[in-house]
């Protein structure tokens, strides 16, 4: 080669051709990915906090449905408990409204026996004045 011309190219020294961002995500996901997998199965403190995050959170889910169930059970209690109440007071209202009609027809009995005795205790005591004058 001649002074003013350029080198020729190393080999050794091409230009490395360039990854494109979503390469480099892919990349750095599936890394992460598998750091992740490694951290979690691995005994390092690390991995035992995110074990015992597990679990507290399936603890947490477990314990919410059954407390789920209980308030189902109570709220079918509390509407059970509500009709019976219900027809508990229309029974009663109707009992009530026996009762009083019940009331009014022994008020007029009574009534009519308190003036059949005082017809009675007139007539004794003109059967007595009768019998004295007799």
């Amino acid at each position: 080669p001649h002074a003013g011309a350029p080198a020729d190219p190393d080999p050794t020294q091409r230009p490395r051709p360039r990854a494109s961002p979503a390469m480099v995500r892919k990349i750095l996901l599936a890394t992460f990915l598998a750091a992740s997998a490694s951290v979690a199965t691995a005994e390092n403190p690390l991995g035992k906090v995110l074990q015992l995050m597990d679990d507290l959170a399936a603890k947490i889910t477990k314990e919410g449905e059954v407390e789920a169930k209980a308030f189902q059970e109570y709220m079918q209690w509390c509407d059970d408990a509500s009709h019976n109440a219900k027809f508990a007071i229309e029974d009663g209202k109707k009992q009530k409204a026996k009762l009083e009609a019940r009331i009014a027809e022994l008020d007029g009995e009574t009534a009519a026996s308190a003036e059949a005795i005082e017809k009675l205790a007139g007539a004794i005591s003109t059967g007595e004045a009768e019998l004295k004058d007799a």
